[in-house]
């Protein structure tokens, strides 16, 4: 696998994986994901179980109401998932999130990677855009792609790679 990663814009991160099988040819795996973490290790992307996502819309800003935790609604994979960017503290599993009029129940604290999107369907080739914003702090910043190839969990073949950038405001 190989990852590039560009700054597309003042605010954006663009990540590039390039996913090759045994032979070296570009190949599709079962599914990659992508994590990113800011300077202090805070994870700021990545999927969050709830108990129903429908009330949920791209845009909205979403807050624990335990933790206190916020987060950014990208999109919604399916009624039970919420897609989260910009997020800043830890979940707490059971907590009720809220979202101006709406609210669902947390069902897992765990804030797993985002899926990357196969890039204008050429095969192996995949893309992930993160949008920083004025809070994002400046430093060096790091993130990891996974790929699992198969379905079987005792013999899927399991890869990832390693990326960094360094995030300064006011250029």
């Amino acid at each position: 696998m190989e990852v590039i990663v560009k700054f597309l814009a003042k605010s954006t991160i663009w990540v590039r994986a390039y996913v090759y099988n045994a032979a070296g040819a570009l190949a599709d795996p079962t599914s990659i994901t992508v994590i990113i973490a800011d300077k202090n290790g805070v994870q700021k992307v990545g999927y969050i179980s709830v108990a129903a996502s429908a009330g949920f819309t791209a845009g909205d800003v979403v807050t624990g109401g335990t933790s206190g935790a916020t987060g950014v609604v990208i999109s919604k994979p399916n009624a039970t998932t919420l897609e989260l960017q910009r997020v800043a503290g830890t979940w707490v599993s059971g907590e009720t999130l809220t979202a101006a009029d709406e609210e669902a129940t947390t069902t897992t604290s765990v804030l797993l990677g985002a899926a990357m999107t196969l890039n204008d369907g050429v095969t192996g080739t995949y893309d992930y855009y993160y949008r920083t914003d004025a809070d994002s702090p400046e430093g060096w910043w790091n993130g990891e792609v996974w790929t699992v190839d198969g379905a079987d969990a005792v013999t899927a073949k399991t890869s990832h790679e390693s990326f960094s950038f360094e995030l300064k405001k006011g250029l």
